[in-house]
């Protein structure tokens, strides 16, 4: 089974290569969400919609953050080679979220340097956030008939709840939290994630 690993805004694909390490010999690749700094989530998502096309082999689809938003919005299409996700500190519905409001504005207000010292562009960041403030996907996960691992880090106290809720509406949903993680799992924690990926796999 391959694994296919979507990195959260602000982060590249060698942010998952301590947990690819740490899983190896499991086959897996990293898949880089953009392309150019002005690209949409839609533009986004309709590129990774074509690669997935592409897929010849069982996968699953590894996401965090960002990348895990993406993973269940792309649940909803017909991949015959996708078998799985994992969310990692996955939002679902940030349409009523004033925490998410509050997080775009002090984004604003933060000096470019700020994020430039993160490798992260300020400008593509507010982007893609002002985009998500519509994102809702309640239908999709309720409609998701993948085997589903939800994970959280016991200190990422913004997605905690959220993600607990949405293990509840994925009807194979299962849930697992690391001890003294935080939000960026995949390079703060990555060998305990890739142990409960590790264990996620063996089911299939």
């Amino acid at each position: 089974m391959k694994l296919i690993f979507l990195h959260g805004l602000g982060q590249d694909v060698l942010s998952w290569q301590g947990v690819q390490f740490a899983l190896s010999p499991l086959h897996s690749k990293t898949f880089d969400i953009f392309s150019h700094p002005t690209e949409s989530y839609q533009e986004v998502k309709e590129r990774l919609m074509e690669r997935l096309q592409q897929e010849s082999e069982p996968f699953i689809l590894v996401g965090l953050s960002l990348g895990g938003v993406l993973a269940l919005d792309l649940s909803k299409q017909d991949f015959p080679q996708l078998k799985g996700l994992v969310l990692a500190g996955t939002q679902y519905k940030l349409n009523t979220n004033p925490l998410y409001r509050l997080q775009i504005l002090l984004f604003r207000l933060l000096p470019k340097h700020f994020f430039e010292k993160q490798d992260a562009d300020k400008r593509q960041m507010l982007q893609i956030l002002t985009e998500l403030k519509g994102l809702n996907l309640t239908a999709v996960a309720k409609s998701c008939s993948l085997p589903t691992l939800v994970v959280c880090g016991s200190r990422d106290w913004a997605n905690r709840t959220s993600s607990k809720k949405l293990t509840k509406l994925l009807p194979k949903g299962h849930y697992q939290e690391i001890a003294d993680g935080g939000h960026l799992l995949n390079t703060e924690k990555p060998y305990e994630l890739a142990q409960v990926i590790k264990e996620f796999v063996a089911g299939f």
